[in-house]
C-alpha cells in the first residue's frame, strides 16, 4: 500500500517489562521528532507486524503509515523517528523509519 514504510519500534522499558504487544496491527498517536507529545495533537499511526512485538521482542519489525490523508506523509522518510504513544503504560515507543 501507498505510504507504508518498515520501520522499528524500539519500546519503553516499562512495556518491555509489562509485556508487548500481542497483536499485529495497532493504531495510536504518534509524533514525528522533534515534535513535542501533546494530548489534543499527534497523528494516528498504524502499525502492522508480521509476528506480534511479543514474539519479536524488543525492538520490533513492523510497516508503518499514517491513518489520515492530510497527516504529514512527507516526513516518514529513511532516518525519520517518531514517538508513539503507548496506551497501556502512558510512556513512548520510538519509531525508527527504514525506508
Amino acid at each position: 500500500m501507498a505510504g507504508e514504510h518498515r520501520a522499528n519500534i524500539t519500546w519503553s522499558q516499562a512495556l518491555a517489562e509489562r509485556g508487548l504487544p500481542t497483536a499485529r496491527e495497532m493504531r495510536d498517536p504518534a509524533w514525528v521528532d522533534p515534535d513535542t507529545p501533546k494530548a489534543d495533537e499527534g497523528w494516528s499511526l498504524i502499525c502492522r507486524f508480521e509476528a506480534p512485538p511479543r514474539e519479536q521482542g524488543n525492538p520490533s519489525s513492523a510497516v508503518v503509515r499514517f491513518l489520515a490523508d492530510d497527516a504529514p506523509h512527507d516526513r516518514l522518510r529513511a532516518g525519520a523517528t517518531l514517538r508513539l504513544y503507548e496506551r497501556a503504560t502512558g510512556q513512548y515507543a520510538s519509531v525508527a523509519i527504514l525506508d
